[in-house]
């Protein structure tokens, strides 16, 4: 408790840029901040006011950044790359398929030899049983 009163004390004493006016309008207006970002999510927006190029993501309240930063005109779509991001003439290229069907028609490999448990055993020959003739 000491240390907390005195740690409280010291960085009191490391604002004297103004006066105390400034150290209670600075608790004020962060106090307002902290409610006004409360009621924004509570309402289901995003915690701050997303700024140009990005969108408020409902589900986690964060600003999120969208694809080209929302720049590109409504023919045009966004071409995302390792170095780059640009915005492209045409519709969305996107690379998908559907897969149909229930059956495997690709074959699959038997294995070779049957699943063995346990270290490999060695029988002698002495000991193994002769082939049957049938």
């Amino acid at each position: 408790m000491v240390r907390g009163v005195i740690l409280a004390a010291l960085l009191l004493a490391a604002c004297t840029t103004g006066s105390s006016n400034t150290m209670l309008g600075a608790g004020v207006m962060t106090g307002a901040a902290l409610g006004a970002s409360a009621a924004n999510r509570a309402s289901g927006a995003c915690y701050a006011v997303c700024t140009n190029g990005t969108s408020c993501n409902t589900r986690t309240g964060l600003c999120e950044v969208l694809p080209c930063r929302g720049q590109c005109a409504p023919d045009q779509h966004c071409e995302q790359s390792f170095a780059e991001n640009k915005c492209v003439q045409g519709g969305p290229a996107g690379v998908t398929s559907v897969a149909r069907g229930e059956k495997i028609k690709a074959p699959i490999a038997q294995p070779i030899a049957p699943e063995q448990t346990g270290p490999p055993q060695i029988v002698p020959a002495a000991e193994q049983k002769p082939p049957s003739d049938k």
